[in-house]
């Protein structure tokens, strides 16, 4: 039987997987412009840096800007706000056995994901973002120091 800090991350990985699929179809639809991809590709860059050092609070704060960018692409204010309260009190580890593995692994997905959108394959983004977010009700929760204040509104 899960204790309640095992639901929450559940919930989490739950209420993510609502929020972002929805917007990650919507960009899909539409592609991601030049300057966005750049963006994209740069944040993503950021999360693979951070694994290869396995620097884990980086990964974590890298990761976190990755998804929020792709939510206020979305132009959907609400959805950015209400992950950006999300993610701001708690975020998800990679259990301490392999954690430089599942970084690495996870910013690859990013690289393909920004790829994906930019092409409009909905169907296989969405596919990725779900395998991509399952992994946090495997994670432990972890708390991110300092505010999120990550905007991509010059892309």
């Amino acid at each position: 039987m899960s204790d309640n800090t095992d639901l929450g991350i559940i919930e989490l990985a739950e209420l993510r997987l609502l929020i972002e699929l929805r917007a990650l179809r919507r960009l899909a639809d539409r592609g991601l412009s030049a300057r966005e991809l750049a963006l994209v590709t740069k944040l993503a860059e950021d999360t693979a840096r951070s694994a290869r050092r396995g620097d884990i609070p980086g990964n974590q704060r890298a990761d976190m800007d990755f998804h929020l960018c792709l939510l206020e692409l979305a132009g959907d204010p609400v959805l950015a706000g209400i992950a950006r309260l999300l993610v701001s009190g708690r975020w998800c580890a990679p259990r301490a056995e392999e954690p430089g593995c599942l970084m690495v692994r996870a910013a690859r997905e990013h690289h393909e994901l920004a790829g994906l959108l930019a092409d409009g394959m909905v169907s296989a983004a969405d596919d990725l973002l779900r395998r991509h977010l399952s992994r946090l009700s495997a994670g432990r929760p972890v708390r991110i120091a300092g505010p999120v204040s990550i905007s991509c509104a010059g892309a």
